[in-house]
């Protein structure tokens, strides 16, 4: 039996394949296999798998005879596993030299059912290049150590949580294999991370994130569109597949709660959705001009409730009003910019309050008040709320502060 057992799904991609087995092949510690779950590739990765399995036999390949998705090419290589440690490595990453030798010793300092260790990025666009330094900061753990039921309120939380990745973690064989035997038979793209990684927090008993393990090697724009610009169709997309991820987790919690005990389900289900429809929106703002952002607004609203998106379009008058409540020179062109930004995203929640007063009031979504209430107040502090007197002003912040503390909104 193998002390690690590392799973490559591979799609479409030989390429880089040989490079990424290379560099688990050439590890000092040798007590390892890798298999290669081919999702169906139509070109000749598997091929280029069956000749990397003939030049070292701790290569195993198997192939679906369909197209299934990186999830379910995850499932099938982790039930053939047979080490007592299981990673996961996409096809066009790899991992640093020494990097098992350094995982095997950990384990025996530190029994836990997951590692978090950290990334080293190499950018291969122009585009990678300048957010390489901000992904490597997400992707690098926190050192410390969560138990229990900390693991999943930390993971998607407010402050303080940790990437949704599942490569560039080890996970104890018997958790990865219960977890993915409990995941969805359906095809889901874009948030299968997220998804398996609220389901392995649930599970596990212990996480170590350790401190100062660049060794997982992240290819950011090696063979995806990285950088590119978004449409108003690839934004459907986005949002839909990110509102399938969330369904999946609430029907995870529906079916398990019983049997996984814990009385926070519903603020984990809510911390999960929020971090899936901040990243929607957050491509919606950042990838499309104003004029597409209606459009996409119009995609956005068909896939997710009306509650989550108007917490985000708050977020964006937040940071704006701030942006001008705090400018040194309220005439400059920034400061006026962040002005008219603030004014139009809060036209934008106002026009999906109106269309969905009453599902909005329905959700008691404390995190859409708290939004509300913050972006209102610096829109005030800043005065760019003019037509509102000091004392209708002041009346405005008392009123919002209310209805955040009884869960209802106007």
């Amino acid at each position: 039996m193998p002390v690690f057992s590392i799973i490559i799904p591979a799609y479409n991609n030989s390429r880089y394949l040989p490079e990424c087995v290379h560099s688990l092949t050439s590890q000092e510690f040798r007590d390892i296999e890798i298999i290669i779950v081919d999702d169906a590739s139509t070109d000749d990765t598997y091929l280029t798998a069956l000749t990397l399995a003939e030049q070292d036999a701790r290569v195993v390949v198997l192939r679906h005879e369909r197209n299934a998705g990186t999830l379910a090419a995850r499932a099938t290589g982790i039930e053939a596993a047979c080490g007592n440690y299981i990673l996961l490595i996409d096809q066009d990453d790899a991992l640093v030299p020494r990097a098992l030798s350094s995982l095997l010793a950990i384990s025996d300092a530190h029994p836990a059912d997951i590692y978090h260790y950290g990334v080293r990025v190499e950018a291969s666009t122009v585009a990678a290049q300048q957010a390489a330094a901000d992904m490597a900061s997400f992707l690098t753990p926190m050192p410390r150590h969560l138990y229990s039921h900390d693991i999943l309120q930390a993971q998607f939380s407010d402050q303080g949580n940790f990437d949704w990745h599942v490569h560039h973690k080890m996970y104890r064989a018997a958790l990865a294999k219960r977890a993915y035997a409990m995941a969805t038979n359906e095809r889901l793209l874009l948030s299968d991370d997220l998804y398996m990684c609220f389901i392995l927090d649930s599970l596990a008993q212990s996480y170590y994130a350790i401190p100062e393990s660049p060794w997982y090697i992240y290819h950011l724009g090696r063979g995806d569109t990285f950088g590119s610009k978004s449409t108003v169709q690839t934004l459907d997309r986005l949002a839909y597949w990110e509102s399938e991820a969330f369904r999946h987790i609430q029907e995870f919690v529906h079916a398990h709660s019983r049997d996984i005990r814990r009385n926070d389900w519903d603020e984990r289900i809510h911390d999960a959705g929020t971090r899936l429809i901040e990243h929607t929106m957050n491509e919606w703002k950042d990838t499309l001009s104003p004029n597409e952002q209606i459009d996409g607004l119009t995609c956005i609203n068909r896939h997710w409730p009306p509650d989550m998106v108007c917490a985000e379009i708050y977020r964006y008058v937040r940071d704006h009003a701030y942006a001008y409540y705090t400018a040194s020179d309220r005439q400059s062109e920034q400061a006026e910019l962040n002005r008219n930004e603030a004014m139009r995203f809060f036209h934008m929640a106002q026009s999906i309050e109106k269309q969905h007063m009453r599902a909005i009031a329905k959700a008691h979504n404390r995190h859409y008040l708290q939004m509300k209430t913050i972006a209102c107040q610096h829109l005030m502090d800043g005065g760019i709320l003019r037509r509102q007197s000091r004392s209708k002003s002041a009346t405005l912040a008392v009123s919002l502060r209310s209805l955040l503390s009884r869960f209802i909104t106007h």
